[in-house]
């Protein structure tokens, strides 16, 4: 399977280049337009999850199995979200890699450069275009706009949001649900259930069902996404938060970065808190990334790309 490089669309103004700022957008993944009204995409005021271990046992069994019997919506030659003007490349491939090795507070594993990656592995390492999205993908902003009106709903559309980045969706989700219950989820079912991705998986049309499915699996197992694995785990990823002052006092990091976006966001360092993840490819790490929130206003923040 070829794929496709992105050289140009995604030029932002950032802070040490690797920055995406502004009053956040967060991509929800799971809550689409055609499910507004039935899942609330404020974290803040969503209940915590009330299944116990063997419900959502259950239920990652029966999403397991749905995905088993759903194919992805992959294409045969994925336009990568790859940015081109980035200070760092391999053989014109972007650099996946947003904390440095002494940044990072995980076990040493090797990294695997894009030279040497697979298609699924460049897929879960820097995102794609959706399948179903790449002909609105070659608009302009003023074409887009005039699409979205004439498709409002999923299914006219084919897909909720064109970009396809299973690891920083699950990342910004995870997140969220720890800044809204507390808890630092170690399995994706209950994330997925907190979110109400179930339920579009679950309930929803073959649309919403496969658009879903697509953004908590794995390219490269062809499975649900594994989220707490500090230690190697083929196709799964690692994702831990913590404080600014976990992060200097626990392990020796320069935070002032995270301190220059957090001024800028108009956030105080208590109110401040960053998820850092690492993803897993077939034989080292692929990914690596950062997200910062503000505890108490969800859509304020930013996050590396």
């Amino acid at each position: 399977m070829a794929v496709r490089r992105e050289t140009g669309r995604f030029r932002q103004g950032v802070i040490g280049v690797l920055v995406c700022l502004s009053t956040i957008c967060v991509t929800l993944g799971c809550a689409t337009p055609s499910a507004t009204d039935r899942i609330s995409s404020d974290a803040a005021t969503r209940a915590p999850a009330s299944l116990g271990n063997e419900d959502l046992n259950t239920l990652e069994s029966r999403l397991r199995e749905i995905r088993g019997t759903v194919p992805p919506n992959y294409p045969d030659e994925p336009i990568l979200l790859v940015k081109s003007d980035w200070p760092f490349e391999w053989r014109g491939y972007g650099n996946p890699f947003q904390l440095r090795p002494y940044e990072e507070v995980f076990p040493e594993v090797e990294r695997q450069t894009p030279p040497e990656l697979s298609t699924n592995e460049l897929m879960l390492a820097f995102g794609w275009v959706h399948k179903n999205a790449e002909d609105y993908y070659k608009l302009s902003f003023e074409e887009r706009l005039a699409f979205e009106k004439e498709h409002p709903q999923i299914e006219d559309r084919g897909f909720s949001s064109f970009q396809v980045h299973p690891a920083k969706e699950i990342a910004k989700n995870w997140l969220d649900y720890y800044i809204a219950t507390g808890r630092k989820a170690e399995r994706l079912v209950e994330v997925v259930h907190w979110r109400g991705c179930d339920k579009l998986i679950l309930e929803g049309s073959p649309v919403e069902c496969s658009d879903a499915l697509d953004r908590i699996t794995s390219p490269v197992t062809g499975d649900l996404m594994e989220i707490r694995h500090p230690q190697f785990s083929a196709g799964n990823m690692h994702i831990d938060a913590f404080t600014l002052q976990e992060l200097e006092d626990n392990y020796g990091i320069d935070v002032s970065k995270f301190n220059d976006i957090r001024v800028h966001q108009g956030l105080s360092k208590e109110d401040t808190v960053v998820a850092l993840y690492r993803v897993y490819g077939t034989k080292g790490v692929v990914k690596t990334g950062w997200i910062l929130r503000s505890r108490s206003s969800q859509y304020t923040g930013a996050e590396s790309f």
